[in-house]
């Protein structure tokens, strides 16, 4: 990860911060005043669109949970609705727009005879969703665990360099995309199940995590297994998440930054619990910052 980018990341994170310290509220909700803008910063400022730009942020952030919310029925035999198909269609002239300015990823890309404008177009909204939702997950099941957890969090705040330590142990334990489809690309037989090829094979990240042969003790969060880096949270092989030192980056930053700022930290009373099928987070995290 370069410098430039890492640098991208702290800034945001302490601009996010200080916006929570200047309402002088002491409570705040983590996942729309941090994790989400966050995520959706550095998405933009990766695709060249400015994510330094508050406005930017919003307005990207906006048309992604319009177009989610809309095609989340879809897989059920719900139309996507005309709301969803506003958002994308103003997303798509947003980032046409861009391509056509230059100057940025999407332009190069189709400048340089990579792409088709509307490959980099599709190529931009799955790394929008890959960057958004899984890294907004992530930011808020690590700060949820290690406040559940107050062992782990003191040897968090003590001893810095436990943080990837925390955001590796919670990817473990709550991946933020729980399940991938695969194709088999031979037949096998697995477990006694034949599986021929070709065959769409859902397959359980989760699980895999939880494994006890390889985790002992699965379900228990733990910053000192030996082995955290063999969790699958971000897939393997091939198709290996291509952002996941960029999702570990922000999350490293998240959690550094906000337990450096807020030193009473603690989960607001009223917290839920993670829920999700495939991507599985909070839905809010509301927080006290101070006694």
């Amino acid at each position: 990860m370069s410098d430039r980018f890492g640098a991208f990341v702290i800034s945001e994170v302490d601009q996010l911060l200080e916006r929570i310290v200047s309402t002088g509220s002491a409570a705040a909700e983590l996942r729309s005043q941090l994790a989400a803008p966050l995520a959706a910063a550095v998405v933009a400022e990766s695709l060249g669109l400015d994510g330094g730009d508050g406005r930017v942020v919003a307005q990207l952030l906006g048309w992604y949970r319009e177009i989610v919310s809309s095609v989340s029925g879809v897989a059920a035999g719900a139309a996507v609705t005309r709301a969803g198909r506003t958002a994308m269609n103003e997303l798509s002239a947003s980032l046409t727009e861009h391509i056509r300015h230059g100057g940025s990823l999407l332009g190069e890309a189709v400048s340089s005879g990579g792409l088709t404008r509307s490959e980099s177009i599709s190529n931009a909204a799955v790394i929008m969703f890959g960057g958004i939702e899984t890294t907004e997950g992530t930011i808020l099941n690590v700060l949820r665990h290690l406040l559940l957890h107050p062992d782990s969090l003191h040897e968090v705040r003590t001893t810095p360099m436990c943080v990837a330590a925390a955001v590796e142990e919670s990817l473990r334990l709550e991946p933020a995309a729980a399940v991938v489809d695969r194709y088999a690309t031979c037949d096998v037989e697995l477990a006694g199940a034949a599986i021929a090829e070709g065959d769409m094979v859902t397959v359980s990240l989760a699980g895999a995590n939880r494994d006890p042969a390889e985790f002992p003790d699965p379900d228990r969060f733990d910053l000192h297994r030996p082995n955290l880096r063999r969790q699958l949270a971000f897939a393997a092989g091939p198709h290996v998440c291509i952002g996941m030192d960029l999702a570990r980056l922000e999350s490293r930053a998240a959690v550094t930054g906000a337990l450096a700022r807020f030193p009473e930290l603690r989960l607001a009373a009223d917290a839920p619990a993670v829920t999700g099928l495939v991507f599985r987070k909070p839905d809010r995290l509301p927080v006290v910052l101070r006694q």
